[in-house]
């Protein structure tokens, strides 16, 4: 007889994940890649670019484990950590969180519908023959282009990603005009362009102000494919330091899958 879990299917500005809830119990097994990469398919399965099992944790409201639709566990994400804030506002009826996740702790706060998230420090970069690498959760390469939007960003990116072996990097293509920023993403994992990255809007971000010469609190607009995003964060030399990410998320639908 088949078993049936439930899930449900949230995206943040177009970047989409399903949610396991794991607080009564473990709904699957998270050692078992294959299982993951058949939920996250988006022919055979849900489709999402990662599964999110969240979790209860003493002295927090909850800990995110991610992975990506590899089935392998990943560095932090920044969408889906605002994706599992959103989740976790229906669960528990609050609108402010602190939660862990695998690069530590953070806070998360709804106001006026839109989903913030605390990023972590980012206390300098590296430069490259490939762009600029800076860590910002996950690893990401920076690199600027006339047009994000019509660049072959999975022909460049797959290219580029595996150039840090042995994890690989995610890569940022990039247009900074005036106070704006415009981004496209590939994401290691997900081995495709992605419709937004939190972690890449934020590295991209901090190289952008970092490039301008500011310094103190600064908010960047940022346009992704999946929708705007906003950047916050105070700037001294090459540190940057109480980072906010902030956009949409919502929840999609959600249902159960069949286990064989």
């Amino acid at each position: 007889m088949k078993r049936k879990i439930p899930f449900e299917k949230y995206e943040a500005s177009g970047n989409d994940f399903v949610i396991l809830d794991f607080f009564e119990f473990e709904l699957i097994d998270l050692k078992n890649r294959d299982l993951i990469q058949k939920i996250c398919d988006r022919h055979f399965g849900v489709g999402a670019d990662g599964l999110i099992a969240l979790c209860s944790e003493e002295g927090f409201d909850f800990r995110m484990k991610y992975f990506n639709s590899d089935g392998q566990a990943s560095s932090f994400c920044g969408n889906g950590s605002r994706a599992a804030i959103r989740y976790m506002m229906h669960k528990q009826a609050k609108f402010s969180f602190s939660f862990i996740a695998t690069d530590g702790i953070h806070a998360g706060f709804i106001e006026e519908e839109l989903v913030s998230v605390k990023m972590r420090d980012i206390p300098t970069f590296v430069k490259t023959t490939y762009g600029s690498l800076i860590e910002s959760g996950s690893p990401h390469l920076i690199v600027e282009v006339e047009d994000p939007f019509k660049f072959p960003v999975n022909e460049e990116g797959r290219l580029l990603r595996h150039k840090f072996d042995p994890e690989g990097v995610n890569v940022n293509f990039i247009k900074c005009s005036g106070s704006k920023l415009e981004i496209a993403t590939y994401e290691r994992g997900v081995e495709w362009e992605t419709l937004a990255c939190g972690t890449g809007v934020t590295a991209s971000a901090y190289y952008k102000c970092f490039k301008d010469g500011l310094s103190g609190e600064q908010v960047v607009p940022v346009k992704a494919k999946g929708g705007e995003l906003e950047v916050k964060m105070t700037l001294n030399g090459s540190s940057a330091t109480e980072i906010w990410l902030k956009g949409e998320a919502n929840k999609v639908f959600s249902g159960f899958y069949d286990l064989f």
